[in-house]
């Protein structure tokens, strides 16, 4: 066998000034190319750690393709046994099979999070446009019924009376958004009219056949005499049992529902929303759609159509309910997925869509990095398959002379090449003792290599940590699968916590040999979240479950409390008692006007408040509360936040303090009294004992009262 040419000195520069070469230009190319290619964190951090095993493969690739050529070694066969291919086939079907459940489930998620942003979207329209009739309703109610219009109506046989109705109308449509007014008489003549204002038209002919005294009819939307979309509100004019005069007030185009209808939360997507209704066996579009300007109520399409949406919605039996998803296609038939649901008060139906490609561009941006990740994934496992059979053949193949030190010089080598990785990289044998450990392990446990190499994991960390260590790998061997999980160690640095993915080290036969792995430190990270759950969940403790009441206050209304607030005032939860609407509505009537004014001025002015009341209980009680609030800036705009304490019963403890205080006071009156009485009347027996002691004494007698000396006269 012919035998390769030693080592010299330009071989090794060789091999060296090529890996510089290629590690500079990988650096300087992808850096720059991840720098322009993605812009957020997340996608950022993702690439750059993909970019790092990348890197990894492609140097050890190619100094293994180097510097083979220089090696002599016998003919190594790279032919698979049967034994050996299983493995590798089941390792390579599992990845697959785990990159295409992660894909799918993707997909399911982008679905189902565009689907729920459509039903949104549909409900926030849907509301907007009864809101708007209701609004419009509304306006044609008060026209009848406010004092302001129905004067000049009662006069509008008279010319002044007219010209004060007309002058009347036209600041009417003008302030409420109306194209133009027209009165009509009982018999369909019309009387006064704003300049733009039409004349009956057929729809409206035929709709005031229903109209009643004391109700607002909507006509419309139907096109006029032009072609043009209009909308009429009816209202008629109070009257007897007669002919009933009334005003319509029309709205002339499709602005007013475009304007509610265009806006879309993602300017550059394809989403559009539209409003539709069933016309006879046609699907009729009541706005302008947005790719076909001036379609209102013109265009139409088939209701047998089936793949469109708004047919599919149309043909059902049950229309009622919230928002329904639905798959077809739109006017332009081109495939769509989207939402409809009703209009309150209305026949018409409102259908928010995005275009399907949307939805699987979408998906298929997470799907390239899925499967890039899988095959990243399926190439290092691959690679590191082959590579440890054929180290395993070339060990075999030179056992003879140099087994042991052919085997530490390769994996010094493989070393060598991760020693340019941030991450700890190493491997150990069967029996859990390292065989590999790069530069940054080296650097997260403070001992050289030397130190490392032949030893297991007692010589390295804690006892405790250690044998968890030892028994994570030999779960990787006996399942001999890749698996990726957290550890916990303490190092010189301190306690840290790194992302470690290990798995199997095959030899040539497929046998287990030992374990790699490859450990990230995410102490950093993990503090990180630590620390913001910390504060989270501390400041949902403190506002959530706290006794006191806080609140926030702003343009006068309640914008926030907390169920500690509703429980002050008796109420079962926070919604009930928000719609109250403000504070000084749960004040006594003596205190009321006191605390709006004091909070009036802390939300206008930089201050603070601290004042008690008497507020009003939802058992109609009264309690005691003592406020505390500041002046603050939320969401933009000042406001005031602060917090409430029901001081009830320390006020009736203080009360009952003061009555027990008074009380003692008049029981230490009556004890100091009779105390002196009783030291009077004792003195006095004193007085009267040694009285008669002494006549005993004068008369020879022994006195008949013991009695102690007195005392003496420096004591007393």
């Amino acid at each position: 066998m012919a035998k390769q040419p030693p080592f010299t000195r330009a071989h090794v520069l060789n091999v060296v000034l090529t890996y510089a070469a290629v590690a500079s230009l990988w650096i300087l190319l992808s850096d720059k190319a991840v720098e322009l290619l993605f812009r957020s964190p997340a996608q950022f951090a993702l690439a750059s750690t993909l970019k790092g095993w990348l890197f990894i493969l492609i140097t050890a690739f190619m100094l293994y393709a180097m510097l083979r050529r220089r090696i002599d070694q016998p003919a190594v066969s790279s032919r698979l046994s049967r034994r050996q291919l299983l493995p590798f086939i089941l390792l390579n079907s599992l990845i697959m099979v785990l990159t295409g459940m992660a894909i799918a489930q993707n997909l399911g998620q982008t679905r189902d999070k565009e689907a729920a942003r459509i039903e949104a979207i549909t409900d926030l329209k849907s509301t907007g446009i009864a809101e708007w009739l209701e609004n419009r309703e509304q306006d044609a109610r008060q026209l009848i019924e406010n004092p302001l219009y129905t004067g000049p109506l009662s006069r509008a046989d008279s010319p002044a009376g007219r010209q004060q109705l007309q002058e009347r109308l036209i600041e009417f449509v003008s302030l409420r958004g109306f194209d133009g007014a027209t009165l009509f008489g009982p018999d369909q003549r019309r009387l006064l009219s704003t300049p733009l204002a039409g004349d009956i038209t057929p729809p409206l002919r035929e709709a005031l056949k229903g109209l009643e005294a004391g109700k607002i009819l909507r006509v419309g939307p139907y096109l006029d005499a032009r072609s043009q979309p209009r909308l009429d509100f009816v209202a008629p004019l109070p009257a007897g049992t007669g002919p009933l005069s009334f005003i319509v007030l029309q709205t002339n185009g499709s602005d007013w529902i475009n304007q509610i209808l265009r806006s879309w939360p993602i300017p550059d997507s394809s989403g559009e929303a539209m409003l539709f209704r069933q016309h006879g066996e046609q699907v009729q579009y009541l706005n302008d759609v947005r790719y076909r300007p001036g379609s209102a109520l013109t265009l139409q399409l088939p209701l047998q159509q089936k793949e469109l949406l708004a047919a599919q919605f149309l043909r059902q039996h049950d229309k009622t309910g919230g928002p329904r998803l639905f798959f077809g296609k739109d006017y332009r038939d081109i495939a769509v997925f989207g939402t409809i649901t009703g209009v309150v008060g209305t026949d018409w139906y409102l259908l928010a869509k995005i275009d399907k490609s949307e939805l699987n561009q979408s998906a298929l941006r997470e799907s390239i990095w899925i499967v890039l990740t899988g095959l990243l994934v399926l190439f290092i496992a691959n690679t590191g398959i082959i590579l440890l059979r054929q180290h395993t053949q070339l060990q075999i193949a030179e056992q003879v002379r140099h087994s042991q030190a052919g085997r530490l010089q390769a994996l010094q080598l493989l070393s060598a090449i991760a020693d340019s990785s941030e991450d700890a990289i190493f491997a150990k044998d069967k029996e859990g003792k390292y065989i590999l450990f790069n530069r940054a392990a080296c650097q997260f446990v403070g001992k050289s290599p030397e130190e490392i190499l032949g030893q297991d994991d007692l010589a390295i960390f804690p006892p405790d940590q250690a044998q968890m260590l030892m028994e994570l790998g030999r779960q990787v061997i006996a399942s001999n699968k890749v698996e990726t999980r957290e550890e916990y160690l303490t190092l010189p640095s301190g306690d840290r916590v790194f992302l470690a993915t290990k798995g199997p080290l095959q030899g040539s036969d497929g046998e287990v040999i030992g374990i790699f792995g490859i450990s990230r430190d995410i102490t950093d990270f993990k503090r990180a979240e630590a620390g913001l759950q910390e504060r989270e969940g501390l400041f949902r403790a403190l506002v959530e479950q706290s006794l006191a009441g806080i609140y926030i206050i702003q343009r006068g209304e309640l914008s926030y409390i907390n169920p500690g607030f509703a429980r002050l005032f008796g109420y079962p939860s926070t919604h009930a008692l928000l719609r109250v609407g403000t504070l000084p509505a749960l004040i006594s009537p003596k205190d009321s006007a006191r605390v709006a004014e004091q909070l009036q001025h802390c939300e206008q002015e930089e201050c603070e408040i601290h004042t008690r009341f008497t507020a009003l209980h939802h058992d109609q009680q009264n309690i005691e509360v003592e406020l505390y609030g500041r002046h603050v800036d939320y969401r933009g705009q000042p406001a005031v936040l602060g917090l409430l304490l029901d001081v009830t019963e320390r006020e009736q403890v203080e009360q009952a303090l003061t009555r027990q205080a008074m009380e003692l006071r008049q029981q230490n009156s009556e004890l100091e009294r009779f105390n002196r009485v009783m030291v009077d009347r004792e003195l006095a027996m004193l007085a009267l004992k040694h009285q008669i002691n002494e006549l005993s004494r004068q008369l020879g007698q022994q006195p008949p009262y013991p009695q102690a000396p007195p005392p003496p006269e420096e004591s007393l």
